[in-house]
């Protein structure tokens, strides 16, 4: 029996390159963040129906972008099954439910820092400048994969900008990456329609299925040194708070762990108690 997961966040969809079409709030019109949500809608699904035509028993889809609520449920491809709401393992939430065969990863973008990216971020932009695991910079699918990894679940497409691309090509070489864009700077791509980019979404899915047997879990030997530069030099007050969790330099906070799982969790727990240091 193959069972996937797919975690599916909204910045790196084909179409999307303005931060008003990922989030709303005050003052913010939510048109383009709802018609977002169709365009999530509608790369997940062509995965999900990819991975099922070509074998896959059962798929999990995580909404994992924002408030984890953006994914209509009367819009899923019915055989999915779906994973919202707020979530403590936030991006790799039901990993650990059960066994997994390998991970998709849709709508996903590069980290921060990242000089083209579109909407380029490493889990929070207000508060996390960069991430880095043994001095090595992790965007989050990165950081995603280090925890499937550590349970044994490879990553096995990556779909999102071409800035994307080059950064899983360096750390996760043997997923399929799938270009639905090309970053020209922070708010700005030139960009597939959504059916080009469905149709590049359901190739890339049946070249990983078909490579299945040659993936593999990202799963670097322990320990892990992992670092993290915050926005603020508040932010690391906060997040040095943590037992085990070591401030340094103006803005940045170091901590060890054994294993995946573990850089993972406190990553999580340090970056969540930085923001509530955010001004």
């Amino acid at each position: 029996m193959t069972r996937l997961y797919v975690s599916v966040d909204m910045e790196g969809l084909a179409g999307v390159a303005h931060a008003n079409q990922v989030s709303f709030g005050p003052g913010v019109d939510r048109t383009d963040y709802d018609r977002a949500r169709g365009l999530m809608a509608g790369e997940t699904n062509a995965a999900v129906a990819a991975a099922l035509e070509a074998g896959a028993d059962e798929v999990v889809v995580n909404d994992s972008h924002w408030q984890m609520r953006n994914l209509r449920a009367e819009d899923l491809d019915p055989r999915a099954r779906l994973v919202i709401g707020d979530k403590p393992f936030s991006m790799t939430q039901g990993i650990d439910d059960g066994t997994f065969d390998g991970a998709l990863f849709i709508g996903y973008h590069a980290g921060a820092n990242h000089p083209t990216g579109v909407i380029a971020h490493t889990y929070s932009s207000a508060t996390v400048l960069e991430v880095r695991v043994n001095g090595t910079p992790h965007n989050e699918a990165a950081l995603n994969a280090i925890r499937l990894g550590h349970h044994g679940v490879p990553v096995i497409l990556v779909a999102g900008d071409d800035a994307l691309a080059g950064e899983v090509e360096a750390l996760l070489p043997w997923a399929e990456r799938v270009v639905v864009k090309r970053a020209l700077g922070y708010s700005s791509a030139a960009t597939l329609t959504p059916p080009a980019a469905h149709a590049a979404i359901a190739d890339g899915v049946r070249r990983a299925l078909d490579r299945l047997a040659q993936m593999q879990p990202y799963a670097p030997a322990g320990p892990l040194a992992c670092e993290i530069d915050f926005r603020l030099p508040v932010m690391a007050d906060y997040a040095a708070v943590l037992p085990g969790v070591e401030r340094f330099g103006g803005r940045s906070v170091r901590f060890e762990t054994p294993d995946g799982e573990g850089c993972y969790r406190t990553f999580l727990a340090v970056q969540r108690l930085a923001a509530t240091g955010s001004p």
